[in-house]
C-alpha cells in the first residue's frame, strides 16, 4: 500500500484511520517504513498510541520494540492502561520494565495496576529499586482517589532559596520533570507544604527575590484519599493547571494534573453509564469475558425475576384480557412511554451529580422539577396517546367483546398520565436515594427504573380497564 509522505500530524491521522479500518495493512506499512513510524512516535505519540490500540497485541509489541525505550515509553503514556497492559504481556519482564521506567510515574502505575498479579510482580521485580519502590508506594492508593491520580514527579524546593537559585535547580531538573514544571512547591525540612509559586511568576521575579516573598500561602490542596470527583471539582473551581496532594500530616507527596482530572470526569461518567444498566463500573472492552459475565449475570437474573413478577400481576387480570383481547395491543405502549420519560429524568440527575451540579441540599428541588416535567409531558402524551388509541382501536379489535373509542381513550389516558408522574418521581429519586445510602447513584438505576415503570404502567392500565369495563 502507498501512503503519501507528509508531516507527522497528517501522516498520523492517515495511518490511524487506516489502522481502525484495516489494521493488517497499517501494520505492514509501518513495519516496512521504520523511519516514518519513529518520526510519528516522536512527533505524535497520541496518534501512535491510537494506532497501536487498533492493532493486535503482537503487532503492537513488534512496533514498540522498533523504538528506543524513551520513545516507546512516551507512546505507552498515551495508551489506555488496559490496552498497554495487553501489549506489555508480549514482552519479557525485563523488556517491559525497561519501557515502564521511561513512562511518567502516574501513567506507569495505572498500567502496572491493570496487569494481573503474576505479571505485575514480575515487572516490578525487574525495575530498578528506586522506580520499583515508587511504583509500589503509589499502588496502595485507590485508582479513584487523588493518591491514585497523582504524579510524584514534582518541583519541590525548600524555603530560603532565592528565585535565581530556584530557577537554576529547575533547569537541572527539566529533563526529569518535563511538562510537570507547572508550579514550584515550597516545603519545609519535613516536606510539609508551605506555599505555591506559579512557574511564570518565578521566571519573571526580580533576581534575589526569596521564595517566601513569591509564594502564595493560601494553598488549595487535596488529601491522598480525596475522591477523584472532588479533585476535579477543586481544579475546575479554582482554574488550576495542577493541584498539590498532601498526606494527613500536610506532607507534600505529589500533584494531580488537569489532564488527569479531565480523564477522571470522563471515567466517572462512563462508569455511571455502565452502572445504570448493571454492567461493572470498571468494565471496558479489555475486561476478561469471565469477569464481565460474573458482573452482568446477577442483574440479568434480577430482570428475569422482575419479568416473572410482572407475569404474575398480568395473570390476575386474565378475565379482563380474555374478554377484551385488544387491551394487550396497547399495554406495551404505556410502559414504553413511561420508561423513556423516566430514563430522561434519570440521565439528567446522574449527569448533574457527576459534574457536581447537584449538591445534597438541592436534591428535593431537582426531584420536584422532574415531577413537574413529568406532569406536563404526561398530560400532553396522555391526550396524544388516548387520541391515537381511540382512532385505531377499531382496527385492532379482537375477541367477543369490543371496546369503544372513548373507553380505550380513557384507559390509555389514565395509565399514561399516572405512569409519567411516577416515572419523573422514580427517575429522579432513585439516584438521590442511592446517594443518601452511600451507594453509587448510578448503581443499576436503569434496571430499577424499568422495573417500577413497567409495574406501574401495566397495573394502572389493567386496573383502569377492569374498573371501566367491569
Amino acid at each position: 500500500m502507498k501512503i503519501r509522505m507528509t508531516r507527522p500530524g497528517r501522516l498520523g491521522s492517515t495511518i490511524r484511520e487506516l489502522a481502525r479500518r484495516k489494521p493488517d495493512e497499517a501494520e505492514d506499512y509501518l513495519d516496512s517504513h521504520h523511519e516514518a513510524w519513529e518520526e510519528l512516535a516522536v512527533g505524535d505519540p497520541h496518534d501512535a498510541a491510537d494506532i497501536l490500540e487498533a492493532l493486535d497485541e503482537e503487532g503492537a509489541a513488534d512496533l514498540l520494540q522498533e523504538l528506543p525505550a524513551d520513545e516507546a515509553g512516551d507512546v505507552l503514556d498515551e495508551m489506555h492502561p488496559e490496552a498497554a497492559a495487553d501489549v506489555l504481556q508480549e514482552f519479557s519482564p525485563q523488556g517491559a520494565a525497561a519501557l515502564v521506567s521511561e513512562m511518567e510515574t502516574d501513567q506507569a502505575v495505572d498500567l502496572i495496576g491493570a496487569l494481573d498479579a503474576e505479571d505485575r510482580t514480575a515487572i516490578i521485580n525487574a525495575l530498578d529499586p528506586q522506580t520499583a519502590s515508587e511504583v509500589e508506594r503509589l499502588l496502595i492508593y485507590a485508582a479513584d482517589t487523588a493518591g491514585g491520580m497523582m504524579t510524584t514527579d514534582i518541583a519541590a524546593l525548600p524555603l530560603g532559596m532565592s528565585s535565581g537559585e530556584a530557577i537554576e535547580v529547575l533547569r537541572q531538573l527539566h529533563d526529569e520533570l518535563g511538562s510537570n514544571l507547572r508550579y514550584l512547591y515550597v516545603i519545609d525540612d519535613e516536606r510539609r507544604l508551605l506555599g505555591v509559586v506559579p512557574f511564570r511568576k518565578l521566571v519573571f521575579a526580580k533576581p534575589g527575590t526569596g521564595l517566601d516573598d513569591l509564594m502564595d500561602t493560601d494553598i488549595v490542596s487535596v488529601r491522598t484519599d480525596t475522591d477523584r470527583e472532588d479533585v476535579a471539582e477543586e481544579i475546575q473551581r479554582y482554574n488550576l493547571i495542577a493541584i498539590p496532594v498532601v498526606d494527613a500530616h500536610g506532607v507534600l507527596v505529589g500533584m494531580v494534573k488537569v489532564s488527569e482530572a479531565i480523564e477522571a470526569i470522563l471515567a466517572e461518567i462512563s462508569e455511571d453509564i455502565t452502572a445504570m444498566v448493571g454492567a461493572g463500573v470498571e468494565e471496558t472492552v479489555f475486561t476478561p469475558v469471565s469477569l464481565s459475565v460474573r458482573r452482568r449475570l446477577p442483574w440479568i437474573l434480577f430482570n428475569l425475576m422482575v419479568g416473572i413478577f410482572l407475569a404474575a400481576i398480568i395473570s390476575r387480570f386474565e378475565p379482563t384480557l380474555t374478554t377484551y383481547a385488544v387491551l394487550a395491543a396497547y399495554m406495551p405502549t404505556v410502559a414504553l412511554l413511561a420508561g423513556n420519560s423516566g430514563a430522561q429524568s434519570l440521565a439528567v440527575i446522574i449527569r448533574s451529580m457527576a459534574v457536581g451540579d447537584l449538591p445534597r441540599g438541592r436534591a428535593m428541588r431537582a426531584i420536584r422539577r422532574e415531577v413537574a416535567v413529568g406532569f406536563i409531558d404526561g398530560t400532553v402524551m396522555a391526550f396524544t396517546a388516548a387520541l391515537v388509541a381511540a382512532l385505531t382501536v377499531t382496527a385492532f379489535q379482537m375477541g367477543a367483546e369490543t371496546i369503544s373509542p372513548a373507553e380505550i381513550g380513557i384507559i390509555v389516558f389514565v395509565a399514561v398520565w399516572i405512569s409519567f408522574l411516577v416515572a419523573g418521581l422514580v427517575g429522579s429519586g432513585i439516584p438521590v436515594v442511592l446517594r443518601r445510602l452511600g451507594q453509587d447513584p448510578a448503581l443499576a438505576s436503569n434496571i430499577f427504573l424499568t422495573m417500577i415503570t413497567d409495574i406501574v404502567g401495566f397495573t394502572s392500565f389493567l386496573v383502569t380497564a377492569t374498573i371501566l369495563l367491569g
